[in-house]
């Protein structure tokens, strides 16, 4: 090498100067984008998820509120004005509407939901108090149930919202006595057709001087892309996978409203509460044939 170019790549102490690093460096960086591009392109994957459409039953409010949602699902009716606050409004005790804070917490009512509201794509929840009208005492504390539904597409999402998480940040304390999974029949359709697995959240709730302890039960699954999955680390794995491009979750939850005398009793109540609400639940979410639709370019629904 002369002593010109030497002196154009080096330093006066012989090292390379700043650039060259600069320009290998670069290098190195266009040649792995390339690369990886070419890699997802070979391999079919995709680095953004696409939004699941509503079914047609489904109808949603400017706040991502589900709407369509029936009143009475078998002997389970929408709670009436004044039935659990005692105070007459015009409105329905039983239909719970989340304030605005809390719904920016569930990434519900984002301004992309906004965008794809009119495209019936966006995230929406339903939560909702039935009573049961074959129980009368008001003690009973199989009377009272609340529902909630929460579905998210086309977006990656770590599922923190799950009791586990939520009732411990809210201060109860897990019983692990009562948590457990739980299989719940369902009559609809393939594959809700059959033994669908829950998960039971069992917690209890002290008073502050811990003289009285209460225990609860929630029951919550999953529907993923139209299948029953009821551990959230299975649906987050799902919805990271990089061959999945439409994709959507929903979250069904149930509780009753009273302390658990005895489980056994409890878990056949929610049994009966899955019996007559569980059609009018799935009404409102794909199934695994409209994914295939989408799949295969098609409309999620017919």
């Amino acid at each position: 090498m002369t002593e010109q170019a030497q002196s154009a790549t080096s330093t006066p102490s012989g090292r390379a100067r700043p650039w060259v690093h600069f320009l290998v460096a670069s290098g190195i960086l266009a040649f792995t984008f390339l690369s990886w591009n070419w890699v997802i392109a070979a391999m079919h994957w995709v680095t953004r998820k696409e939004a699941v459409p509503w079914p047609p039953a489904v109808r949603v409010d400017s706040q991502c509120h589900l709407e369509s949602f029936p009143d009475v699902c078998g002997p389970f009716v929408l709670a009436g004005d004044g039935e659990l606050e005692g105070q007459v409004d015009g409105k329905p005790d039983g239909e719970v509407i989340i304030k605005d804070d809390v719904l920016e917490s569930l990434r519900i009512n984002t301004t992309r939901d906004k965008m794809n509201l009119p495209q019936r794509k966006s995230n929406w929840y339903m939560a909702r108090i039935y009573r049961d009208t074959r129980v009368q005492s008001s003690a009973d504390p199989r009377r009272f149930w609340r529902l909630e539904i929460y579905y998210y597409t086309g977006g990656l999402d770590k599922i923190p919202h799950v009791p586990e998480r939520c009732l411990v940040a809210g201060g109860a304390t897990l019983v692990p006595a009562l948590t457990g999974g739980v299989s719940l029949r369902a009559d609809g359709p393939v594959p809700w057709n059959g033994l669908v697995p829950f998960r039971r959240t069992g917690y209890e709730i002290s008073d502050r001087l811990r003289l009285n302890t209460k225990q609860y039960v929630q029951y919550y699954t999953f529907s993923l892309n139209g299948h029953p999955e009821d551990l959230w680390e299975k649906v987050r794995l799902r919805l990271n996978d990089p061959r999945v491009r439409h994709c959507y979750f929903a979250k069904i939850q149930f509780a009753p409203l009273g302390e658990v005398a005895s489980l056994t009793e409890m878990d056949h109540a929610a049994q009966e509460f899955v019996d007559n609400t569980m059609p009018a639940i799935l009404s409102m979410l794909p199934m695994p044939q409209d994914m295939e639709r989408l799949r295969s370019g098609g409309a999620a629904s017919p």
